[in-house]
């Protein structure tokens, strides 16, 4: 097995030269088509240059890879084509258990390709595969995060061999942004063995870096020449629907129809322009989103807002230009704020546009939408950085809404980031300065935040200060709380002992999160320790957790239908422990249990989920949580439970089944959607949803939906 295995890695490298043996490689341009079917036989792969040196990042940073892996890059004219051949002593211990797109892959055996066309040190994409050809995809927002709501035109296929797998990829050039001129690209190469928790990496292997760090990222000579971008690429979309009777229901479990079944059809496009060779105009007229993921449900048992992820495709592609702010705290823009009510309800969108991309040393980004129905309004967002100090940028961003019968609104700020290298750590400050203005010569109101942090491996270490303005609201944001001064942070020290199969150490001697009021007075505060946690080599974690919070409400609130509490200051610990197994395992498991005082009583909770996967078809997985609690203003138990199955043919035919239910909104939801990938970018989807209202004197009305309906819809998407 050995020797059959050595033999055919050196078949595979032998005519190219190796980018480890003294010249850095290069990409290899061909006249010819490729075929994609993960085979190499096509004889431009046979002349290709070979990457061949990977480097562990862990478990045991610096060292050479466990398993050998060749990788090797060739350019057509309609695009990019990548080969691995990633080798495995034990083929049958190849993780693969995801099928559907852009499904998490860190459960599986993958490869990623990191290309920075624009070779800028700051923006990239991530295309991953697994060894079912299953595609995941992402836009880098910084080193330490990425954003994989963007979505590429690309493809792939893949093998398992009698000597590990191989993967073949092909991404056009019309999927990337590029210079004319710019021969020499960033790329980074990244192979990740999921039985050994293993991650190697071609460049940027150290732990304080990583694929997403492109300070540290390789660059590969040749890509000169490219086609011109297509002058556009067309989506259109033909829709049909149709819907349930709405219902009404009584206590008693008895109903009436508020509203009558119906059908629609409904046509629309998108449009994907080029005024640039490294911008992107996106036009959309009419969009549909009933293929988007829908939204968890989730028991809310704070008095502040909850925040909901972005989930349609227009506003998530490219979405990482328009941050600014703490997300999920205080955003000056958070995209469903348009063409979605405050209970979630859409509204209908005539039309938008958004331009992104860089021009010279700035990223640039504009979002213009136009919405109907009730809200008629006209909502607009412009957002430039400018490369400063090596990754650095300052920046600036604009909002602004205009309805009618409403006064117009508008909101700006500027914001800076600045990381650093210190003796080869991580140290990074950033900040910003915004402000709102309800109206035209209306009262402004502001939000100012500095951070300071220190991301690295043995140690992460934040300090934040936030003060927001009392009335800071922007139209177009999403603010936690306002009328206040924030300071939050914490230390983390993770050692790694490299005994006892051990990974890391965890220990937090503090995190904290304190909120005072600007006119006097603690709002609310967190203090918690963690004096031990523990992540195993086999990627198995236990932790260990003790909490001290405080809520001062002013006024009476509700907290779960049924229990209101009174306004003064409330103090209570808690003590947490949480465990999870490796997402490795054929059955992986998480689990916490936490119990203590609960504001002016005390509460148990757990919360859990359960996963199974049986590779390559069928992945399953049960999550409840149930929090117990008793006072004497009167107890409640809040509980909470979801089912998903996703059983996929292909990687381009899948289906899912996901079910959701709490007794704080008392509905149980039905979501099921297939989606096939007909082709690259053209897709067809049929979506089913339903509502049933759980607190019934009768039980659940199963027969008798309280709305629902189900979709078709086919996209296709056309180069020009």
């Amino acid at each position: 097995m050995i020797r059959s295995r050595t033999l055919s890695t050196l078949l595979f490298v032998a005519a190219g030269s190796l980018s480890g043996q003294g010249r850095a490689p290069r990409l290899q341009r061909v006249t010819s088509a490729l075929r994609l079917d993960g085979r190499f036989d096509d004889a431009a792969w046979a002349t290709a240059d070979s990457i061949i040196d990977f480097t562990q990042r862990d478990p045991r940073e610096g060292t050479p890879a466990s398993e050998g892996t060749v990788v090797k890059l060739v350019g057509t004219a309609e695009g990019l084509w990548v080969a691995l051949r990633a080798d495995d002593h034990d083929p049958l211990q190849i993780r693969r258990a995801q099928l559907r797109r852009d499904a998490d892959l860190r459960s599986d055996d993958h490869f990623t390709l990191m290309l920075s066309p624009t070779n800028d040190k700051r923006t990239g994409f991530l295309f991953s595969v697994n060894a079912n050809a299953a595609l995941s995809d992402a836009e880098i927002l910084n080193f330490e995060s990425e954003s994989r709501e963007w979505d590429g035109v690309w493809d792939a296929r893949a093998l398992v061999t009698a000597t590990g797998w191989q993967a073949e990829l092909f991404i056009p050039w019309q999927t990337l942004r590029y210079r004319d001129g710019q021969a020499l690209w960033g790329v980074n190469l990244r192979r990740f063995i999921r039985r050994k928790n293993e991650e190697v990496l071609w460049r940027g292997w150290r732990r304080t870096e990583g694929i997403r760090f492109l300070e540290r990222q390789g660059e590969i000579d040749g890509f000169t020449d490219l086609p011109r971008r297509a002058i556009a690429e067309v989506r259109p979309y033909t829709a049909g629907t149709a819907n349930v009777p709405v219902r009404s229901f009584r206590a008693n479990g008895s109903d009436s129809i508020t509203a009558r079944g119906a059908r629609d059809g409904d046509l629309g496009m998108d449009v994907k322009l080029a005024p640039a060779p490294t911008l992107t105009l996106d036009l959309t007229v009419n969009p549909d989103f009933a293929q988007a993921d829908v939204d968890r449900q989730i028991v809310n048992l704070t008095r502040f807002p909850l925040f909901f992820p972005e989930q349609r495709p227009f506003f998530t592609e490219g979405a990482g230009i328009f941050d600014f702010g703490r997300v999920r705290q205080t955003q000056l823009f958070y995209s469903r704020r348009i063409g979605l009510g405050a209970d979630g309800t859409p509204i209908p969108i005539m039309g938008g546009a958004r331009l992104t991309g860089r021009v010279g040393r700035q990223q640039v980004g504009a979002l213009v939408v136009r919405t109907g129905g009730a809200e008629d309004a006209t909502d607009a967002v412009v957002r430039v950085k400018r490369d400063v100090l090596g990754r650095g940028y300052v920046g600036a961003m604009a909002t602004f809404r205009d309805a009618p019968g409403k006064v117009a609104t508008g909101s700006g700020g500027l914001d800076f980031n600045f990381p650093y290298i210190i003796k080869g750590q991580n140290l990074v400050l950033l900040g910003n300065i915004a402000a709102n203005q309800d109206s035209i010569g209306g009262a402004t109101t502001t939000h100012s935040r500095f951070v300071i942090d220190y991301p690295n491996d043995n140690a992460d270490i934040v300090l934040r200060v936030d003060r927001i303005d009392a009335g800071f609201d922007p139209a177009l944001g999403f603010v936690q709380q306002d009328g206040v001064t924030r300071v939050a942070g914490q230390v983390e020290l993770t050692p790694r002992p490299r005994r006892w199969g051990i990974r890391k150490l965890i220990f937090s001697p503090l995190e904290w999160d304190y909120v005072d009021r600007l006119e006097g007075g603690m709002s609310n505060a967190t203090f918690g320790v963690q004096p031990i946690g523990f992540l195993f080599e086999s990627d198995d974690r236990v932790e260990f957790k003790v909490e001290r919070e405080y809520d001062a409400p002013l006024e009476p609130f509700e907290i779960f239908p049924g229990a209101t509490l009174a306004p003064k200051t409330y103090g209570w610990n808690r003590a947490e422990i949480s465990v999870s197994s490796s997402p490795a395992r054929l059955v992986s498991t998480e689990a916490s249990i936490s119990a203590g005082e609960f504001y002016d009583g005390r509460s148990a909770a757990t919360n859990g989920a359960l996963r199974l996967r049986l590779q390559p078809h069928l992945l399953a997985s049960a999550e409840w949580s149930a929090t117990h609690v008793t006072r004497l203003g009167g107890g409640f138990e809040a509980r909470l439970a979801r089912l998903r199955v996703d059983y996929a043919f292909s990687p381009r035919l899948n289906t899912t089944l996901f079910g959701q239910w709490d007794n704080e909104s008392e509905r149980v939801a039905l979501n099921a959607r297939v989606r096939w990938t007909t082709s690259p970018g053209s897709d067809l989807f049929l979506v089913w949803n339903s509502l049933w209202p759980s607190g019934l004197a009768s039980g659940v009305p199963w027969g008798r939906p309280q709305r629902g309906g189900a979709v078709f819809k086919y996209v296709r998407y056309v180069r020009r």
